[in-house]
C-alpha cells in the first residue's frame, strides 16, 4: 500500500527536539543480547579511530522486520517495525482505541504510558496524523522523549503518540526528514537519523541494512502445516553511521537517489532500475528486459516487490503463478527448490547487479486457522514475491532486499548496493567520514528518471483470509528446471560472536533482536 500525509498545524518550533549546547562524547558500547518474544499465533492473527556507529539486530519475521527499542524514563519496551519507506517514529498510547480493543496486541509490541515517563513532553497535542490509502490511519500527539536502542539513548526525540490507530504495532521510520508526516505543511523536525548525528553517535546521516535471507519453511510429511518459525535466519542487522564489509561479497557500488519530478525534493529512496533478467540453473536466460529506466523505491516496510505491470505479469506468467481471489499470486512451494536466479541492475551499465534466488520470492502462506492452502494436486501453495504495481509506485520490498546489502546515505543522497553475504557471522565495520560510502565505487553511468509518486510507501501485511484449496496452478513459460534439493539460503546460522570493540577506537555497538517468526497485522 501507499500512504498520503495530512498537513499538521503545529509550529516548527514546538516540534524541534532540543539539542544541548554541549554534547557528551559517545560512550564505548559493546553489547550483544537477544530478546525472545512469546510466540502466540492465536493472538498474532488478531494483528492485521573513534568509529562512530550504532548497530542493532533486527528480527526477520518473514512479513516484516522488528527492532527492539525503549522510550521514556524509566524505559518502556517496544517492538517496532523498521521502515525505510517512512520517516516518523510512532507508538500507540496505552489509552489508544486499538489498545482498548485488543490489549494483548499492545502488551506484545508495547504501548506508551506517558504518565510513567518523567522525561515526556507533549509538544503538539492532536497534531500527529497519517492517512493510509485503505482509509485506515493514525492520529494523536507529537511528543518529545528519550528513544533508545540498546544503551544508545537519544534525548528529546520527536515522535508520534497514537491515540487512534488501525494497528497496534508501532513504526520506526528511518527515511528523510522531508518524508515526515508534517512535511506536507512545510515543516520538518530532526528525525532519529538526524538526531543520532546531532547528538554525536554517528558522523554522517547514513546506515547499512542487512536483512538476511528468508530461509526455508518446512512442510512435514503428510501434513498441511508449515513449520514456522525457522532457526536458520531470524536475524538481520542495521548499522548506523557505518558499513560492515563482512555482510556482503563482491563490489559495493553507489548510485544517486532520484528526486521527485514535480518538487525536485528527495523524499524516498528511489533509484533507477536499468535491467532485469531471469536465468535458470544452467545459465540459460528465460527473460530479459535491458535498457530500462524505471524508478523503484527501496522500502523495507513493504513485504513484496512491485514492478510495472508489463514486466511483473511476464514474470508471473513465466513462473506459472495464478492470481487466486483469496491468496493473491500463488505458485507451488516446490518452486523454491528450482535453481533459478533473478538479476536486477541499477543505474545503467556498470551499475550494481543484485542476484536474487527464486527461493526468496516463494513466500509461505499461513491461514487464520494455521493451515497451509494446497493446490488441486494436494501440494502446498505459496505466494510469489513479485506483483504488478498497478497505479501505485514501484517498490522493491523485502523479497528483494534480503538478497542485497544496502547502504542508505541520506546526507549525500546516494545508495550503495552489493550482493548480501547470507548468514554471515563475522563483522568488519568501517565508519562514514566524508561524502563517499566507505569502500564503494560510483556507477560509471548515471541514468536519471522521473519519480512521479508523491507520498511515502508503506505496505501493511495481512494474513491470508481464506482457507482450503487455491486456484489451479498455471503452466509456467520459463524453463526453470526440476525442483530438487537446492536451496542456497538454508544454511544453518551459527551464533555470532559478540560485537567486539574495534581496535581503532570507539564503536557504539548494540545487538538485539525480537524472536518469533511470523507477524500478522490487522
Amino acid at each position: 500500500m501507499t500512504r498520503t500525509l495530512f498537513a499538521a498545524a503545529a509550529t516548527a518550533a514546538t516540534l524541534l527536539s532540543f539539542i544541548g549546547a554541549s554534547l557528551a562524547e559517545p560512550a564505548v558500547l559493546g553489547a550483544s543480547f537477544r530478546k525472545e518474544v512469546n510466540r502466540d499465533p492465536t493472538h498474532l492473527n488478531r494483528l492485521a579511530s573513534r568509529q562512530n556507529s550504532v548497530s542493532a539486530s533486527i528480527e526477520n519475521a518473514d512479513l516484516l522486520y522488528l527492532i527492539n527499542a525503549t522510550i521514556g524514563t524509566p524505559p518502556q519496551s517496544f517492538g517496532l517495525q523498521l521502515d525505510t519507506g517512512s520517516s516518523d517514529i510512532w507508538v500507540p498510547a496505552t489509552n489508544a482505541d486499538v489498545c482498548q480493543q485488543d490489549p494483548r496486541s499492545c502488551s506484545l509490541f508495547g504501548a506508551f504510558n506517558s504518565k510513567n515517563s518523567n522525561s515526556f513532553v507533549d509538544v503538539a497535542p492532536g497534531q500527529f496524523q497519517i492517512s493510509y490509502v485503505d482509509n485506515s490511519g493514525v492520529t494523536g500527539d507529537y511528543m518529545n522523549d528519550t528513544f533508545a536502542i540498546g544503551k544508545t539513548a537519544i534525548k528529546q526525540q520527536t515522535m508520534g503518540l497514537a491515540t487512534q490507530a488501525s494497528r497496534a504495532l508501532g513504526i520506526m521510520g528511518i527515511g528523510f526528514d522531508s518524508g515526515e508526516s508534517i512535511a506536507s505543511s512545510g515543516q520538518e523536525y530532526p528525525n532519529v537519523i538526524a538526531q543520532m548525528k546531532l547528538q554525536g553517535y554517528i558522523k554522517t546521516m547514513a546506515y547499512s541494512l542487512w536483512l538476511n535471507d528468508l530461509g526455508k519453511a518446512v512442510l512435514p510429511h503428510n501434513t498441511r502445516h508449515l513449520l514456522i518459525p525457522k532457526t536458520d535466519s531470524n536475524d538481520g542487522s542495521i548499522l548506523f553511521g557505518g558499513v560492515d564489509t563482512a555482510k556482503f561479497h563482491g563490489n559495493l557500488i553507489s548510485v544517486p537517489i532520484q528526486p521527485d519530478t514535480d518538487t525536485q525534493a528527495i523524499t524516498s529512496f528511489t533509484v533507477v532500475l536499468s535491467s532485469v533478467t531471469v536465468q535458470n540453473g544452467s545459465g540459460s536466460t528465460q527473460y530479459s528486459q535491458p535498457n530500462l529506466a524505471v524508478p523503484v523505491i527501496l522500502d523495507s516496510g513493504t513485504s513484496l516487490t512491485y514492478l510495472p505491470d508489463r514486466y511483473a505479469n511476464a514474470i508471473l506468467s513465466g513462473v506459472g503463478a495464478t492470481n487466486d481471489p483469496n491468496y493473491g499470486y500463488t505458485v507451488p512451494c516446490s518452486l523454491s527448490n528450482t535453481d533459478a536466479t533473478f538479476n536486477f541492475t541499477f543505474g545503467g551499465p556498470g551499475g550494481p547487479t543484485i542476484g536474487v534466488g527464486i527461493n526468496e520470492f516463494v513466500v509461505p502462506i499461513v491461514t487464520l486457522d494455521g493451515s497451509v492452502p494446497t493446490l488441486q494436486d494436494g501440494s502446498p501453495a505459496c505466494n510469489f514475491g513479485i506483483n504488478p504495481a498497478g497505479a501505485s509506485p514501484n517498490l522493491f520490498g523485502d523479497t528483494f532486499l534480503r538478497s542485497a546489502y544496502v547502504v542508505y546515505d541520506l546526507e549525500n543522497k546516494q545508495i550503495g548496493l552489493a550482493n548480501t553475504n547470507f548468514n554471515a557471522t563475522g563483522s568488519s565495520v568501517t565508519e562514514f567520514t566524508n561524502s563517499v560510502i566507505p569502500g564503494a565505487s560510483a556507477a560509471p553511468t548515471t541514468l536519471v528518471v522521473a519519480q512521479t509518486f508523491s507520498g511515502i510507501p508503506l505496505a501493511t501485511q495481512t494474513q491470508a483470509g481464506g482457507t482450503g484449496m487455491v486456484t489451479a496452478a498455471a503452466t509456467p513459460t520459463f524453463v526453470l528446471g526440476t525442483p530438487g534439493a537446492k536451496s542456497a539460503a538454508t544454511a544453518v546460522l551459527a551464533p555470532g560472536p559478540p560485537m567486539a570493540l574495534l581496535a581503532a577506537g570507539l564503536v557504539a555497538a548494540i545487538s538485539f533482536a525480537l524472536g518469533g517468526s511470523l507477524v500478522w497485522l490487522k
